[in-house]
């Protein structure tokens, strides 16, 4: 420490650089406060003190024996006052001003360091650089805050002052400072502090306040109306005024459908008379001729002289091409009327539209007028005929060969055929889309000649299976069959196919066994009768050798019919055994 230390704690430590120092503490008036070896602890009010480290030595004996030692000192001062500051509230709106101001900080101690300060319009607070600040006029309204601080490190609590140099602000509504007006209005204050009083009076009455505002009715007492406002800073305006009833003042408004008008004025205490009679304000005045207003307030009167003409309302009957027209005036408040018959016939107006002769047809001119529709035709011309023009079209297709006569002006015409036929279409045919196994084809025909064209489907081709795998398990053949196109697959179970077929052929016998010999007898009856009859044949004609030929071949013919009927069952279970 050096000897110009402030300390701002009330409680200090001091150590020294070894155990063995002897370290003590003495205030201001050289009195011990407290001492220790090797580090002191004290706690000290403010003031000035003294620290001392000493140390001695002794050595030797008799007249040999020798001491030495030492001691360190230096001052410090303990200050836990923070500082003060003046000119300045501790209370936020404790301070209002509108005057220049001085704030200014003490310190009894360490002494004053700085003062900083925060305008209205910051954020942060900002030194000053010295121990005293004054804001003078024209300077921002609003709040200023202060602290110091002193040498000790000590920080004084916030200190604030509102400062306003700025007079109030006075509007008027619906009438202006210094003028007359008689109708209602309403005089405001507004100060940027946001505290403001509106006073007012009357000629040379006493002023009054009732807030920031304060409104002149229109039933008000006629005179000068004055008006100042202050605010909580002492800043006053200069004092305005307005003039109310100074001059009568009242208007005629007029309708808008006919000449009558009512009387209106601004003052709710201002009176009138119609010709002499009681008026109320906006009653309309109908009645035609010369009228006269009398406006009065309580000081004066104002006359108002007022003349209702006829109000006309104009119908017009038009004039036609023959005949003239007129207008008619009927006033619609006295029901007076009269007719001007001084417009003229207007005449026709014709217009003149032309039809051109055609081949079959002859022209002429339409004349209508275009005002009343009135028409008369005139200028009539021959048709023009035909203008033929002969082309020949040689047979096509489908169509005969032909002359066609073609008349050049209006297009139409006429044709008896050549006798030569149509040549008929000449297709050519083209596979659009080829057929497969399960869908259809397309075919196009195209003529040659005229390039006519129709489509006809191709059928399906349809599946072209072979077995292309056999196998039999437990007597039961299993086939696969595929398709050379497509090479669509699929399989068939066909089971035993011998036993199948044999009892199926069986079933088939043993269901028409009863009708198998009426078949028998009815093969030999009809054998025998048929070779019966070459029998007598061959003996008519002699042929005896023949006869007994055919005889024997009758016998045959018997026995082979019998053992066919016998042996057909046998017959169909060989043939099965060879399809299966």
């Amino acid at each position: 420490m050096n000897n110009k230390d402030f300390i701002n704690a009330s409680t200090v430590t001091f150590t020294g650089s070894q155990s063995k120092y002897t370290l003590t503490i003495y205030d201001e008036y050289s009195s011990a406060v407290t001492t220790g070896k090797g580090s002191v602890t004290a706690t000290l009010s403010d003031g000035l003190y003294r620290v001392i480290m000493t140390y001695s030595y002794s050595s030797g004996g008799g007249y040999t024996q020798w001491h030495w030692g030492f001691s360190l000192y230096c001052y410090f001062t303990v200050d836990t006052d923070a500082p003060t500051i003046t000119g300045a509230s501790l209370s936020q709106t404790g301070m209002l001003t509108n005057d220049p101001f001085t704030v200014m900080s003490n310190d009894g101690s360490s002494g004053v360091k700085n003062i900083f300060m925060r305008t209205p319009n910051d954020n942060v607070f900002r030194p000053v650089n010295d121990t005293y600040k004054t804001v003078g006029r024209g300077n921002a309204n609003g709040r200023y805050t202060f602290y110091a601080t002193d040498i000790a490190g000590n920080k004084s609590s916030y200190y604030y002052v509102n400062f306003d140099d700025t007079v109030p602000m006075v509007s008027c509504e619906n009438a202006e400072f210094g003028t007359n007006t008689n109708g209602e209005f309403t005089v405001t204050a507004s100060d940027n502090s946001g505290n403001v009083k509106l006073y007012h009076k009357k000629d040379n009455a006493v002023w009054e306040t009732s807030g920031a505002s304060y409104t002149v009715k229109d039933t008000a007492e006629e005179g000068i109306y004055y008006f100042y406002a202050v605010d909580d800073y002492g800043n006053a305006t200069s004092e305005m005024w307005v003039t109310v009833g100074a001059e009568l003042s009242g208007e005629f408004v007029k309708s808008d459908t006919d000449n009558s008008v009512y009387f209106t004025w601004d003052r709710a205490s201002w009176t009138a008379t119609l010709d002499d009679k009681p008026y109320t304000k906006g009653a309309w005045i109908r009645t035609e001729g010369e009228h006269t207003i009398k406006l009065s307030s309580n000081t004066k009167s104002a006359v108002y002289p007022y003349k209702i003409d006829h109000y006309y309302v104009q119908t017009m009957e038009k004039p036609t091409c023959t005949s003239g027209g007129y207008l008619q005036y009927d006033c619609v408040q006295c029901g007076n009327k009269y007719t001007d018959y001084s417009i003229e016939e207007t005449g026709h107006y014709y217009v003149a539209s032309t039809t051109v002769a055609t081949c079959t047809n002859g022209g002429y001119t339409v004349y209508t007028c275009t005002r009343c529709g009135d028409s008369y035709t005139d200028n009539y011309t021959n048709p023009l005929g035909h203008n033929y023009e002969a082309t020949y079209m040689p047979a096509t297709c489908t169509d005969f060969g032909k002359t066609v006569f073609t008349c050049q002006v209006c297009g139409s015409g006429y044709h008896e055929t050549d006798g030569t036929y149509p040549t008929g279409h000449n297709y050519n045919n083209e596979v659009v889309t080829a057929p497969t196994c399960t869908v259809d084809g397309l075919r196009r025909s195209t003529c040659e000649s005229c390039g006519h064209t129709f489509d006809t489907k191709i059928s399906a081709n349809g599946h072209n299976y072979n077995i292309t795998e056999s196998s039999s398990v437990n007597g039961k053949t299993i086939r696969t069959y595929t398709c050379t196109v497509c090479h669509h697959s699929y399989t068939q179970e066909l089971g035993d196919q011998y036993e199948e077929v044999t009892n199926y052929v069986e079933y088939l016998f043993e269901q028409y066994e009863p009708y198998m010999w009426w078949v028998l007898l009815a093969s030999a009856g009809i054998w025998s009768i048929v070779i019966g009859v070459m029998i007598a044949i061959a003996h008519k004609n002699e042929e005896k050798e023949k006869a007994k030929k055919m005889l024997v071949n009758y016998v045959i013919g018997l026995v082979v019919i019998a053992v066919i009927v016998v042996a057909c069952p046998f017959l169909i279970r060989g043939i099965a055994a060879l399809v299966t």
